[in-house]
């Protein structure tokens, strides 16, 4: 499927809220959104994700607390919204070779689909990377490899913070948990499917 940016009042009619809420959501960071000037834009694919899961069943959790809980197992895709802050989203694009090294290189961690193929879902389009680094890593990024910055990039970077970072097993692949969070955020509901089938283990 491909991004699209949408204006405020675009979203709005798809939400069924105000301009005024969306751009609440935005600028709270609790909807994806770029900025032209004055004017915000929204991603389609994040609306799409927010209409299948509009509810987060209380506030969101704190970057640390998230982590515990994804780590622990103790995560509830019904109430996805509560794990938004486990990571600050940054699309971009990448060379295929920055993002095969950003593992080796930055200590990164595949999420996403190609994070759920590994971990035995039967999705099949990896066309999207996505993956978890820590703060400090990002901020060494542009030093070491090309990232281009794009709000429509296929090159979705989740930065989490250093604190949080350090509850994050080391290995190549995010939990699973982590990885049916990530699913969710897509417009695409076979990979709303994937999502709950990865957290049952099949």
């Amino acid at each position: 499927m491909s991004s699209e940016l949408l204006s405020l009042a675009d979203a709005a009619g798809l939400l069924g809220l105000s301009v005024e809420r969306v751009r609440q959501l935005v600028v709270a960071g609790d909807l994806p959104g770029t900025r032209f000037g004055n004017v915000w834009a929204v991603p389609r694919e994040a609306l799409e994700a927010r209409r299948h899961s509009p509810g987060s069943g209380g506030r969101p959790l704190g970057a640390a607390r998230a982590w515990r809980e994804i780590v622990g197992g103790a995560v509830d895709l019904r109430r996805s919204g509560r794990y938004q802050r486990r990571a600050r989203l940054v699309r971009g694009e990448m060379g295929a070779a920055n993002v095969a090294s950003l593992p080796r290189l930055f200590g990164a961690v595949v999420g996403g689909v190609r994070a759920a193929i590994a971990h035995g879902s039967s999705l099949v389009d990896a066309s999207r990377s996505d993956l978890y680094l820590s703060e400090r890593a990002f901020a060494s990024l542009a030093s070491r490899v090309a990232f281009v910055a794009d709000p429509l990039g296929a090159v979705r970077l989740r930065v989490v913070d250093d604190e949080a970072w350090a509850l994050i097993p080391a290995g190549e692949l995010a939990p699973r948990p982590a990885v049916a969070l990530d699913l969710l955020d897509s417009a695409d509901p076979r990979h709303w499917i994937a999502a709950e089938q990865l957290l049952r283990g099949g």
